[in-house]
């Protein structure tokens, strides 16, 4: 099954695949980016376990605009301040990173929990937001607006 989460950066500093892998690897040895066919596609892995597709998506790569307008229409023109909070990220956005999540079966949990070390990891080095498919955005503590959907 696969599901999709993005960290939509906002910060300036550059991200890399081999930084994201240095930061998990100095959580847990056992993760690793392999099958890096480009520079900024590879599949997070766990020991010998698939947990995921990374992409890097930056500005000006086609699936970034579209990724971005296609969350900004469905944020809304709202003035709430989760509204506003989440308009203003993505106005923001340095970069998004995407992940394709895998499991088999209906166990999804033990996948997920390996996978949120990488979001903690890019909450703890990079400004942003995350945004899971049928959920919402989160900050580093709380979903601030849900919304369900997916793209």
């Amino acid at each position: 099954m696969g599901y999709f989460m993005r960290y939509i950066i906002t910060s300036d500093q550059p991200i890399t695949l081999a930084q994201i892998e240095a930061g998990l690897q100095a959580l847990d040895p056992a993760y690793t980016i392999a099958n890096i066919q480009f520079d900024d596609l590879g599949d997070l892995m766990y020991g010998d376990q698939r947990l995921a597709l990374l992409e890097i998506n930056r500005p000006g790569d086609d699936i970034f605009e579209d990724d971005l307008a296609e969350f900004l229409d469905l944020v809304g023109d709202a003035e709430a301040p989760a509204e506003t909070r989440v308009r203003a990220a993505l106005r923001a956005a340095r970069a998004l990173v995407a992940a394709e999540i895998f499991w088999s079966g209906t166990e999804a949990e033990p996948v997920l929990e390996k996978v949120d070390r990488l979001w903690d990891w890019l909450f703890a080095h990079y400004d942003g937001l995350l945004q899971a498919d049928n959920e919402g955005f989160y900050d580093a503590h709380d979903l601030i607006l849900p919304r369900n959907f997916t793209l």
